[in-house]
Order: structure tokens, then C-alpha cells, then sequence
């Protein structure tokens, strides 16, 4: 699964340019065109004119190049440079074109006071420049503003409607790129979870092999009496579950090195239940710690009933408090008692007196990380239950655990 951020190209050079100076293309384009128009019949017969009209031609070229300057500021400064453009389009038809693009282009900001004030201004320059244009027969002031009046109503609507689809694709881009994030933050998320569990399972698995071991190696270290086939035995135990633990090792590192494993399911690979308790509890005896095993009338019949995850999440639960007894308490007697029934809870309680440590007494060399109830009370919780330690007064050591037991 791919989870990188897509990066989309940039465009080319040629298309940037493009798109940062074709308005300016358009507007002096259109404003030729309008010059040419406006001056035409001056040129054809100069005779219908009473001015002079050299001077003013040349203002007018001088404000239309004026304007052409100003446009690319506009980004930077679009209030005053659309204003002076607006100004200086007054005495100048070349600049109607970049006049219009201007007007546009402040507009697609949609501020009401900035369109209300420009469109005013636009509206008393338009009329005045009217006056100033060259014709044998000069229009109207009541058609002059109705002209300009359609003339503004549409570059500002065109520019409303350019400011509006704008906002949407930044809207929608801003609402893909959030999507885009949290979808980032569910994936590192979920890896991140599953690798908490994949630890958990780690500890869970290698726990008891490991404390096994430690335990019998520690029986070889300090015990001097044991006979040849004693020795032997307490080896065999020692090889069978370093053998069992580093396959078990194996199997949860492999899950790591494929990065197609983080997101399968927990329940995919077979996992130990309560059907294998019994033989959790010869592993215990053979190493010493007795197990007095108590079950509510019925429940070992009504143990297959068990939902797997739910069965699964209470054998690593008898499995860690073994560990424990077995780590802290060697040779302690523990106490299992499972109840439960369908419909309601599944109670599980374990118990052992915890001995004070002696002068000479077996130690396991095993380290305690102090995690291994705290994964359980995660675990437990997660299904829907509850885990609860209590250190008694007497010595006793007790941990009680419930869990839904769903038909």
C-alpha cells in the first residue's frame, strides 16, 4: 500500500509564463483595436475635428503605456494600482483593455466597499473620458451612463464569478489536502497500533518460553545434587523452549520485515486459546509451580462456546499471571478459578502468596520490564472488560480479570 502525499507537477515555464500575462495580452489587445476605432475617422478626414488631436493622441498612448506598467503590480498592490489604472484610463483609450482586465481582477476578491467604490469611479471616469474622445456628433450623457453602466455591470460580474469558482477549487483543494492528512494520520495510526501490538504479542509469547528457561538454567547453576538424568531432563526442557521460543521469534519478526503484514487482521494467524490451558498448566508443574485449578458448574462444557478473540485474550491472561508467579514466586502454589456463562461475564482470578526472598534461596535472572499486567489491563479493556491487581496484606498476591462473554 502506497502512503506517500501525491505530488503533483509543476507546470512547465512556457505555461506559467502563459498564465501570468495572458490577461495582459487580452487587455492591450482590445485596447488597440480601440484606439484604432476611436481614431480612425480623425485620421480619414482631420478636417471634422476643432482640436488639435496630435496632442492628445500622444497622451493617450503615454497613459495606455502608463497603465500597461502598472498592471503586473496589481497582486501587490491592487487597491491603489486598479485606481491609478482607472484614473489614468480617463484620457486614454489604449488602456480601456487593461482598465477592464483590472477592474476584473479586483473584483475577484469580492469585497463589496472595494467593487462599490471602483465601479463608481470607473462610472464618473468613463463619462468624463467621453467627453474628451474624438466624434462629429457626441453622445448623450444619458446613454454614456447607461453604456458604461452595462459596460462596468459585466466586468464586475465576470470578476464576482472568477473570485467565486476560485474560493471553490481552493475550498475543494483545501478539503482534499485535509482529507489527504487525516488519511495520513489514520495510516500511522493503524501502523503505529499495530506495532504496539505486535510488541505485545512479542512479550506475550516469549514471556513464559523465557522465564522457563531462565528458570531450569537456574536450577543447573545452583543445584550440585541433581542426578545425570535429572540434568539431563532439566537440559531438554531448556532446548525445547529456546527451540519454541526463537520459532515463535521468528514468526513475529517476519511480521515486521513484510510491510503487507502491518495491516492483517490479528485473528488471521492461529492463535492459543483456553482449549490449550491444560497443557499452559503441565508446562507450569514441570517446572514446579502447582496449579489448583477450580471451574464453575458447567464451564468447562460451555468453554468451546467462547468467542476465539475473547478466549484467546484470557489464555494470554493465565499465561502472564503463571509467568509472574513463576518469575517472582518459583515453586509458590497458584490458584485458577474460571466462571462464567453466555450472555453475561467470564471471571477469571489467579492468587499465590509471594515469599520473601531468602539467603541462598533460586533467583531467576530473568528482567522484569514492569509492563507485561499493564499490556493486560490494555488488552483486557479493549475487549470490554476489566483487569484489577490487589496485593494483600498477608502476602498475597491476586489478579482478577472479567470479560464479556457475547452469545
Amino acid at each position: 500500500m502506497t502512503t506517500d502525499i501525491v505530488a503533483y507537477p509543476r507546470p512547465s515555464a512556457l505555461r506559467t509564463i502563459w498564465e501570468h500575462s495572458w490577461r495582459l495580452i487580452v487587455g492591450i489587445t482590445s485596447g488597440v483595436v480601440g484606439f484604432f476605432l476611436v481614431y480612425e475617422s480623425y485620421f480619414a478626414d482631420p478636417t471634422n475635428y476643432v482640436i488639435h488631436m496630435d496632442l492628445l493622441i500622444l497622451l493617450d498612448v503615454v497613459c495606455g503605456i502608463a497603465t500597461i506598467l502598472l498592471y503586473p503590480l496589481r497582486h501587490r498592490y491592487p487597491l491603489p494600482v486598479v485606481v491609478a489604472i482607472v484614473v489614468l484610463s480617463t484620457f486614454s483609450v489604449l488602456s480601456a483593455g487593461v482598465c477592464a482586465m483590472a477592474v476584473i481582477s479586483l473584483a475577484t476578491r469580492r469585497k463589496p466597499y472595494e467593487i462599490a467604490g471602483i465601479s463608481l469611479l470607473l462610472a464618473v471616469c468613463s463619462i468624463a473620458g467621453d467627453k474628451l474622445l474624438p466624434g462629429p456628433e457626441p453622445i448623450a450623457w444619458w446613454e454614456a451612463l447607461v453604456y458604461n453602466g452595462l459596460f462596468i455591470g459585466v466586468i464586475v460580474l465576470t470578476g464576482l464569478y472568477i473570485g467565486g469558482r476560485r474560493q471553490l477549487f481552493q475550498s475543494l483543494r483545501d478539503q482534499a489536502r485535509s482529507a489527504e492528512r487525516e488519511n495520513q494520520a489514520h495510516i500511522h495510526t493503524a501502523r503505529a497500533d499495530e506495532r504496539t501490538r505486535i510488541a505485545r504479542e512479542m512479550h506475550d509469547v516469549l514471556a513464559h518460553r523465557l522465564s522457563l528457561v531462565a528458570l531450569h538454567a537456574g536450577a543447573l547453576e545452583y543445584r550440585t545434587d541433581l542426578s545425570r538424568e535429572a540434568t539431563r531432563g532439566t537440559a531438554t526442557v531448556i532446548r525445547e523452549n529456546t527451540h519454541l521460543a526463537l520459532g515463535e521469534l521468528r514468526e513475529v519478526l517476519g511480521m515486521l520485515r513484510d510491510p503487507n503484514t502491518l495491516f492483517v487482521d490479528e485473528d488471521a494467524r492461529p492463535q492459543p486459546t483456553l482449549g490449550q490451558l491444560r497443557e499452559l498448566l503441565e508446562q507450569g508443574r514441570s517446572v514446579g509451580t502447582e496449579v489448583v485449578l477450580s471451574m464453575s458448574p458447567g464451564f468447562e462444557e460451555r468453554m468451546a462456546l467462547l468467542p476465539e478473540s475473547t478466549s484467546r485474550h484470557l489464555y494470554r491472561v493465565i499465561q502472564e499471571a503463571l509467568t509472574n508467579a513463576l518469575r517472582h514466586a518459583p515453586g509458590a502454589e497458584v490458584e485458577l478459578c474460571l466462571a462464567g456463562k453466555p450472555g453475561r461475564k467470564v471471571h477469571v482470578q489467579l492468587s499465590n502468596h509471594v515469599p520473601l526472598p531468602a539467603t541462598g534461596e533460586l533467583q531467576t535472572s530473568m528482567p522484569c520490564s514492569g509492563l507485561g499486567l499493564t499490556g493486560l489491563q490494555e488488552r483486557v479493556r479493549l475487549a470490554g472488560g476489566d483487569l484489577v491487581v490487589e496485593r494483600q496484606d498477608n502476602g498475597k498476591f491476586v489478579l482478577k480479570a472479567w470479560m464479556p462473554w457475547q452469545k
